[in-house]
């Protein structure tokens, strides 16, 4: 045990791992500023690294999405935001255009300005966004100067470095990449929870020095801590957990066609939350009763125009044919000003978390819902459909919703299209919502409440702000209060109620669940079977 060095820090992401230490350090680099004479060649020059770029953003999505579903994959979509901002765009052509610069420099000036723009700025979301800024710039500059590269690992390894970005991570070979350590960092950061959907354990407040690499390590993500300089005991204990570990992961697939009831007959429903048509695919293998949540923002990213009626209608009964008769509940778009999108021109706001965003912007665009709307009611033709609004806040906005939709079915019978019936149903994921759910349930068929955002503002704490970390908490009573009030209101109304945010998925909540009378639970399809597995075994 002499050589054998132990370094503690906190759990990212549970689970353990055995590699050589592969210690990631970045070279900085800031581009020199250059007088340009022809500066059209010179413009043309970083579109085609800003065309590269969003190339490189669309395979990185596509991949996250294939490996970790979609909602993980949604990073870099916003990322591709960023390379389409006309503000972004605008300040680098000027300083190519007007002022004769090199485009690495112009990218990094404008890098520059708007990342101390958004660091003074008081609202934590927006400020969070800094980093996905840095991130593209670094990018952008990276393959104007040609040092576009890649951490290309050939053997087993255990990536250790004080931070690690998603664009990072996920252009790693995932089958070499066995741990990570970061100095840096939060459990919610969104290289973290990738890597925890990935199933890669991390240790986070550990920073290891360069004399480290190569060496033999353990990452032990649920403990929270590096091993280096390994001996026969150690390597064979963990060598024994890992091996437990994929023993275990197999005996999941004997709960396909089970239902989630715990030993003494309490039963909930395991659904799937997905972010493509393609996401079915996964949630079908993983055995879901019913897609809890369609996140229905992948119809408008990487457009200039809004998705047309008939465009939603293709998409939506592409989803339910493919889940062959189990239910599909479509949530409206939920954007504002901190997730923009090329199709939705929105302002920018000084708090966006508090401002136009989710329902607001619909109920104030009617453009932009009223063909959603259609297009949902249309798909319920083909199987049994459901709607759901997110960021309710009020009775008057289900009214206004309502009239909205007579007005939208109203269109349709005129015009001699067929559409289904559709059960209607909102989010709850604010506190004045949970509080006047009693009210609220009155009005609609179900509740599905979304646990991030009402942690989130419950809390008043961003959840993605790593410097707040040890004040976010998830299982906080205020949170759990509301998430029960809501319950009761629901069943007194003769609703169900279902949750769909993080922690729908957090199995050390799941017996509260129950016990509070939660009707369904809706996960990434990753989840589900794990899930299904620990309810069965809840109960005497």
């Amino acid at each position: 045990m002499n050589n054998v060095i132990i370094k503690n820090g906190r759990s990212g992401s549970k689970g353990y791992a055995i590699g050589k230490l592969c210690i990631y350090k970045r070279n900085s680099y800031r581009p020199p500023r250059k007088k340009i004479q022809d500066t059209q060649a010179e413009y043309l020059r970083f579109e085609t690294a800003r065309e590269s770029a969003l190339n490189s953003l669309d395979s990185m999505y596509d991949r996250t999405r294939m490996a970790a579903g979609s909602s993980n994959a949604e990073i870099f979509a916003a990322q591709a935001m960023i390379l389409r901002d006309e503000d972004y765009i605008t300040r680098i052509k000027d300083n190519i255009l007007k002022d004769n610069k090199n485009a690495e420099w112009a990218v990094s000036s404008a890098s520059r300005f708007f990342y101390e723009m958004f660091e003074t700025l008081d609202d934590e979301v927006v400020k969070s966004k800094a980093q996905d800024l840095k991130d593209v710039s670094n990018k952008l500059i990276a393959l104007l100067t040609d040092t576009d590269t890649v951490l290309h690992v050939n053997e087993p390894v255990i990536l250790a470095a004080d931070y690690i970005s998603p664009t990072e991570l996920i252009q790693i070979d995932m089958s070499k990449l066995k741990g990570i350590v970061m100095n840096e960092g939060s459990a919610y950061s969104h290289a973290v929870i990738l890597a925890k959907t990935l199933g890669i354990p991390v240790v986070l407040g550990v920073a290891l020095k360069k004399v480290y690499d190569g060496q033999e390590a353990v990452v032990d993500g649920t403990g929270g801590k590096v091993i280096i300089g390994l001996d026969h005991e150690i390597k064979h204990r963990y060598l024994t957990l890992i091996d437990e570990e994929l023993r275990d992961k197999s005996k999941l697939r004997e709960y396909i066609g089970k239902k989630a009831v715990t030993r003494d007959g309490r039963s909930i429903e395991i659904f799937a939350n997905i972010g493509r048509p393609s996401d079915v695919k996964s949630a079908m293998e993983n055995d879901c009763e019913a897609v809890g949540l369609t996140r229905t923002e992948f119809m408008f990213l990487d457009r200039d125009k809004l998705p047309t009626e008939e465009e939603h209608f293709k998409a939506y009964r592409e989803i339910v044919q493919a889940m062959e008769g189990r239910p599909v509940v479509f949530r409206t778009l939920d954007l504002g000003a901190d997730k923009q999108i090329s199709a939705v021109k929105i302002k920018a706001e000084e708090n966006p978390a508090l401002g136009r965003r989710a329902i607001r912007l619909c109920l104030t665009d009617k453009d932009i819902f009223i063909p959603q709307i259609k297009g949902i009611f249309r798909a319920a033709c083909y199987g049994e459909v459901a709607i759901m609004y997110p960021m309710i806040t009020s009775v008057r906005e289900v009214e206004w919703i309502n009239e909205i939709i007579e007005e939208a079915l109203s269109s349709l019978r005129k015009d001699g299209v067929a559409y289904g019936k559709v059960r209607r149903g909102i989010m709850i994921e604010t506190p004045a919502a949970a509080l006047i759910s009693d009210e609220l349930a009155e009005m609609v068929d179900f509740f599905s409440i979304g646990t991030n955002d009402l942690t989130q503002y419950t809390l008043a704490i961003d959840r993605q702000n790593s410097s707040l970390s040890q004040f976010y908490e998830p299982y906080h009573d205020a949170v759990m209060r509301m998430i029960k009030m809501t319950v009761d209101n629901g069943h007194k109304a003769g609703i169900k109620v279902a949750v769909c945010g993080e922690l729908a998925g957090d199995t050390t909540v799941a017996e509260r669940f129950i016990d509070m009378g939660v009707d369904a639970l809706s996960v990434n399809p990753g989840k589900i079977l794990e899930l299904k597995r620990f309810i069965c075994e809840i109960g005497t």
